[in-house]
């Protein structure tokens, strides 16, 4: 829920989502999809971040659009966010 307000809070200010954000937001995406309770989830969005210091437009994009069903974020979102150094995305599923 706190990423559907972000979400909206940011297109309703027209803003620029600062590349550390970015990171954070996909990161907890992911992370709520595949981990559970709250201390997993932090651990996991802690462990990724470092893992994806760049987030393509794209992979934001489609990571806002489907947060909300992780089935279609796995599915969907998962090629466009995987850094290709980094094969920690692909890695979580």
């Amino acid at each position: 829920m706190r990423l559907m307000v972000m979400i909206v809070v940011g297109l309703a200010l027209g803003c620029t989502v600062p590349p550390e954000q970015r990171a954070r937001d996909v990161c907890t995406a992911y992370c709520d999809c595949i981990e559970t309770g709250t201390s997993k989830v932090t651990a996991c969005i802690d462990m990724c971040i470092p893992q994806i210091p760049t987030v393509s437009d794209d992979c934001l994009t489609c990571v806002y659009t489907n947060s909300q069903s992780c089935t279609t974020l796995l599915n969907d979102c998962t090629n466009l966010c995987d850094n290709q150094n980094t094969p920690l995305l692909g890695g979580m599923r």
